[in-house]
């Protein structure tokens, strides 16, 4: 699989890519916009690895997530005319629920390559942004392209996890050399292509080995969420067309 700097830069130019573009047909209004997509996109490609144990991706992302808890409620607790204690604790609390408690969590009960890396969380990681995004004042086509600009680097990740699943540089002779006792297409095909044991745990439709539950709720998530999100495709079907 890719390591960590791979991740960033091709999530960087995906990012830009699609700030680039999305500003240049006129979907986002103005220059900031533009860079708060290329962060998200950024954002999205290391989202994959939520289900990593260790390392600096885990701890980015549920840094920001921390962050991010800590900010809602402070906002939250603001408009509802909160205490200043309640004010205090409260996102002090929401920060050390999620950078400690929610990660640690995450670290036990799932695996690496698990749900997700897989299809079905990619898609979620277009409709839960298009959800939250749609509670904010931004505007329609702008809530649309932050939702696609997470997704855009969450299968980002994805796909580079598969392309670096494929053992590119296996010389022509050591194809020729491959022999198998008993013939199978399955297996010709992963020894002469140089595939390794990764190939197609990334862009998978999440029912993994042993993980059958997982893909169950992960798509029970994903049919909830777009039955919620059916107004709002409707909605920029319309700005779009």
């Amino acid at each position: 699989m890719a390591d960590f700097k791979t991740h960033l830069s091709v999530g960087a130019a995906t990012g830009f890519g699609v700030s680039v573009l999305t500003y240049w047909i006129d979907w986002i209004g103005d220059v900031r916009m533009a860079v708060i997509i290329f962060f998200a996109t950024v954002i999205g490609s290391f989202l994959p690895d939520m289900d990593s144990d260790s390392g600096l991706p885990v701890r980015i992302i549920f840094g920001l997530y921390a962050y991010l808890a800590a900010t809602l409620t402070i906002y939250y607790l603001h408009d509802n005319g909160a205490t200043i204690y309640l004010t205090l604790f409260l996102p002090i609390a929401s920060f050390v629920f999620v950078q400690f408690y929610l990660r640690k969590f995450f670290a036990k009960y799932t695996k690496h390559r698990g749900i997700f890396h897989s299809i079905p969380a990619g898609l979620i990681a277009f409709f839960a942004p298009l959800v939250i995004a749609w509670s904010t004042d931004l505007l329609t086509l702008e809530k649309f392209v932050i939702a696609l600009a997470v997704s855009s680097g969450y299968f980002c990740h994805l796909v580079l996890d598969e392309v670096y699943s494929v053992n590119i540089l296996m010389s022509h002779k050591r194809r020729k050399k491959i022999k198998l006792k008993e013939f199978s297409l399955k297996k010709y095909i992963k020894e002469h292509f140089g595939l390794k044991r990764s190939f197609g745990t990334a862009l998978d439709l999440g029912f993994k080995q042993k993980e059958k539950y997982p893909a169950i709720i992960a798509y029970l998530v994903l049919i909830a969420l777009i039955i919620i999100s059916l107004p709002i495709i409707m909605e920029i079907y319309k700005k779009i067309i």
